[in-house]
């Protein structure tokens, strides 16, 4: 599937719960319990910096520390586009939560959300994240917008912060 799509160059952007998604994937709509919460709290979802293109265009994308917050990881993104500086992006991103650390961590999963821009005006577009950790750690992020979608391959840790006594 993430072979096959058009990359994109305009902006992406995440926040809220993408009910299009929900829609079409059961396990979006599914909530932790409050023991599964419980398995986030201290830690955080870390993704390396990652490229893409489109023609000859290079896009990078820098995701910020995501972070449990209720039933969503929540963090922030941008995106530049050397090329064409009109299209770079910053903005926020909420992937809604149906996996405790636990099982996200062994065994994968799909996390479908949001990427709102902190541009005005800008449609809150798809992103759709791919956790291999049985293929060396890689996440495949898959941003889809008006035009079309990007697609990033990185890697991606779960980090357990330390909280002070």
């Amino acid at each position: 599937m993430f072979r096959h799509l058009t990359l994109l160059i305009a902006a992406c952007s995440v926040l809220f719960f993408f009910t299009a998604a929900s829609a079409e994937d059961p396990s979006a709509q599914v909530r932790l319990t409050a023991e599964e919460r419980a398995t986030w709290d201290g830690s955080v979802f870390r993704i390396e910096d990652a490229k893409s293109r489109v023609s000859i265009a290079s896009i990078k994308l820098s995701v910020s520390d995501l972070k449990p917050e209720g039933d969503n990881l929540v963090g922030e993104y941008t995106i530049e586009v050397p090329l064409l500086q009109s299209k770079n992006d910053r903005g926020k991103i909420v992937l809604p939560l149906n996996l405790s650390m636990v099982e996200l961590g062994a065994n994968g999963g799909v996390l479908h959300g949001q990427a709102i821009s902190y541009q005005g005006g800008k449609t809150p577009n798809l992103i759709i994240c791919e956790v291999l950790p049985k293929k060396g750690q890689k996440i495949l992020l898959e941003i889809t917008t008006d035009d079309r979608t990007l697609e990033f391959t990185s890697r991606y840790s779960i980090v357990k912060r330390k909280t002070d006594s």
